[in-house]
């Protein structure tokens, strides 16, 4: 079954948000989080096509991050022009952390 890219990278940034890395993996959240840093490191590693351990705005939309490539200039903050994995991991966490923080629209 193949799912769209928002959702998984969506999942991806509240799994690591709601999960410290130490979680043992036997739990649920644990297992999800597992599951969604293995789903971004083989996608990077896909992408990384000089596998210098950093993607190009370029690399990123080749290689099936296309949300990494339409945030690109947010995520490279230092302007290098590449981005590493662990960039990606925590911008990630820093959106799910506001849309954690935003109260819901409507609410009480």
């Amino acid at each position: 079954m193949v799912y769209g890219t928002k959702p998984a990278l969506a999942c991806l940034a509240v799994a690591l948000l709601a999960l410290p890395w130490a979680v043992p993996a036997q739990t649920s959240l644990g297992k999800t989080a597992t599951y969604a840093r293995n789903q971004l490191h083989q996608k990077f590693l896909k992408a990384d096509k000089d596998k210098d351990g950093f993607l190009t705005r370029e690399e990123a939309e080749a290689g099936n991050l296309p949300e990494t490539a339409k945030h690109f200039d947010k995520i490279d903050a230092t302007g290098r022009g590449k981005v590493s994995e662990k960039e990606i991991q925590t911008w990630w966490l820093e959106q799910a952390g506001k849309r954690a923080a935003k109260p819901p629209a409507g609410g009480t």
